[in-house]
C-alpha cells in the first residue's frame, strides 16, 4: 500500500490560506484607498467651489461699487452739472454701459476701471492666485418685472415703493399681482392648503406630515395719495376711492374657497377694486380673502390679482383722481411668521390704457398695453455673476434692495434666489443666504 504524505497536504492548506487571507486584505486595502481617493477628490471639489462661489461673490461687490457710481452719476445730473464735470467722473460711459449694455459681461469691470474680461482675484496679499480665481461675467440691471423677495420670522415684511420703467406714472397702473410659495420653499412635492373650512384656522408644516408643504397667509397693503391731500383722507373712503387698503389672503385648495362665512373668497383668485377699497372701512364685515393654489403652476403656487383704486382727493372733469408718483407705496407681509416664502409683486397696465407706445423705427421698443407687466425702475438691482476657480464655475443670481431714492443710495439685504439645488458642481449654483451691507 502506498503511503501518503501529510506534510504535503498541510503545505497545500496552509497555501490556500494564505492566498485567501492576502486576497481580502487586498480588497480590504483597495476600499481604503478608493475611499480616501474618493474624499480627496470630494474635498478638493468642495474647497474649489467655495472658491468659485466667493469669485460670483467679489463679482456681486464689484456690481455693487458700480451701481454706487452709476447713482452718483444720476445725482449729478439731477443737479445740473456741466458736461465737463460729467466726463469728468466718466458719467456718460457709464450711463452707455448701464442703460444700453446690460447684457455685456464686462460691463461692471468696464464702469469701475478693472481689465476687460475675466477679473483675477488675489487669494489674499503676496500668496498670488493657485487656484487662478477670476469672476468671469457679471451683469446687472435696476429695470424689473416685479419686486422679488422673500418672507420669513426674521423679515416679516417688505416695503415697496413703486417707482417705472419708461417713464411711467403711477397713474397708469390698475392692477397688482401677488405670487408666493414657489418650489424652493417647498418640502415635499404636495402642496396642502392651510385653510381648514371647519374651523378657519392656519394648520403649519410642523403639524402635518413633513413630507406636505403649507404655503402661509400673506397681507397687502397700499398707501396712495393724490397729488393734493389732507392727512384725514387716510381714514376714509369715498365711493370706490382710498388712500389705504389692506387685505389678508388665506391658501385654499383647488376648489375650497369662500365655502364658509369667515373668509371671502377672491372670485376667480381676482379682488375688486371695491373690495379693496371696502378694507379700509373698519368693519368686521371685512374678511380675510381666500385664495385658490395650484400646486401644478410653474413659477409660484399662489396667485392673485388686485384691482386699484383711484386716491381720495380732487376730482378731474372726468370724474377721475390723479395718482401721485412718490407717495405709491406697497407693504407685503408675514403675519403668522411663518412658513417662510419667497413672493413676487408685480404692476399691471390699467385696463383701456397704453402706459407705452412704440414707433415703427424702433424696433427694439417693446409696447405696454392694457394688462400688461410694467417694470419698476431703481427699486432693486438684479445681478448675475459667474465665478470660476481652476475649470469650475459657479453662478449665482442676486437682487438687492434699493432703499430710497437716488440721493440715500442704500442696498441690502442682498438676497440670492434659491433653486433649491445643493450640488456643488453645477454651474447655475444658487444658495438661500443674506447679508446685510452698505456700498
Amino acid at each position: 500500500m502506498k503511503k501518503t504524505n501529510k506534510k504535503t497536504k498541510k503545505g497545500a492548506a496552509s497555501f490556500y490560506v494564505v492566498a485567501f487571507s492576502t486576497l481580502i486584505l487586498m480588497i480590504i486595502a483597495t476600499s481604503f484607498a478608493a475611499i480616501i481617493i474618493s474624499e480627496v477628490t470630494r474635498t478638493s471639489n468642495d474647497d474649489l467651489a467655495q472658491s468659485a462661489y466667493d469669485s460670483a461673490m467679489a463679482g456681486v461687490e464689484d456690481a455693487k461699487l458700480a451701481y454706487y457710481n452709476y447713482q452718483n452719476c444720476l445725482i449729478q445730473k439731477q443737479n445740473g452739472s456741466s458736461e465737463e464735470a460729467m466726463n469728468k467722473y466718466g458719467c456718460n460711459e457709464i450711463f452707455h454701459y448701464f442703460e444700453s449694455k446690460t447684457d455685456d459681461c464686462d460691463m461692471v469691470a468696464k464702469i469701475i476701471g478693472r481689465d476687460n474680461g475675466s477679473v483675477v482675484i488675489d487669494e489674499s496679499k503676496n500668496v498670488g492666485n493657485n487656484m487662478q480665481q477670476a469672476y468671469t461675467c457679471v451683469t446687472m440691471t435696476d429695470s424689473l418685472n416685479g419686486y422679488e423677495s422673500t418672507l420669513s420670522q426674521s423679515d416679516l415684511i417688505r416695503v415697496i415703493k413703486a417707482k417705472f420703467d419708461d417713464g411711467i406714472g403711477a397713474d397708469k397702473i390698475g392692477k397688482v399681482r401677488l405670487s408666493w410659495f414657489s418650489d424652493s420653499d417647498s418640502v415635499g412635492n404636495k402642496i396642502y392648503s392651510n385653510y381648514d373650512s371647519l374651523s378657519s384656522s392656519v394648520i403649519f408644516p410642523d403639524t402635518i406630515s413633513a413630507a406636505v408643504s403649507t404655503p402661509p397667509t400673506l397681507s397687502l397693503a397700499m398707501v396712495q395719495t393724490a397729488n393734493d391731500f389732507n392727512i384725514n383722507e387716510f381714514d376714509t373712503s369715498v365711493g370706490n376711492r382710498t388712500n389705504r387698503a389692506m387685505v389678508y389672503l388665506v391658501p385654499t385648495q383647488n376648489g375650497s374657497a369662500g365655502k364658509t362665512g369667515n373668509h371671502i373668497s377672491a372670485t376667480g383668485n381676482n379682488i375688486t377694486k371695491a373690495q379693496f377699497a371696502k378694507s379700509n372701512d373698519k368693519k368686521p364685515t371685512n374678511l380675510p380673502f381666500t385664495v385658490d393654489c395650484n400646486e401644478d403652476t410653474a413659477d409660484y403656487a399662489c396667485s392673485v390679482t388686485i384691482e386699484l383704486p383711484d386716491p381720495v382727493g380732487a376730482e378731474a372733469p372726468d370724474g377721475h383722481v390723479v395718482r401721485n408718483d412718490d407717495t405709491f407705496i406697497f407693504v407685503v407681509g408675514l403675519p403668522y411668521g411663518k412658513p417662510q416664502t419667497s413672493f413676487l409683486l408685480e404692476f399691471l397696465c390699467k385696463d383701456g390704457t397704453t402706459c407705452k407706445s412704440c414707433s415703427a423705427s424702433d424696433p427694439d421698443c417693446t409696447e405696454i398695453s392694457s394688462g400688461s407687466s410694467v417694470n419698476l425702475k431703481g427699486v432693486q438691482l438684479e445681478v448675475d455673476s459667474t465665478g470660476r476657480a481652476n475649470d469650475l464655475y459657479r453662478r449665482i443670481s442676486v437682487r438687492m434692495d434699493n432703499r430710497q431714492d437716488y440721493s440715500l443710495s442704500l442696498l441690502g439685504p442682498l438676497e440670492l434666489l434659491n433653486d433649491g439645488s445643493n450640488e456643488s458642481l453645477v454651474k447655475d449654483y444658487t444658495v438661500l443666504q443674506e447679508y446685510n451691507f452698505f456700498p
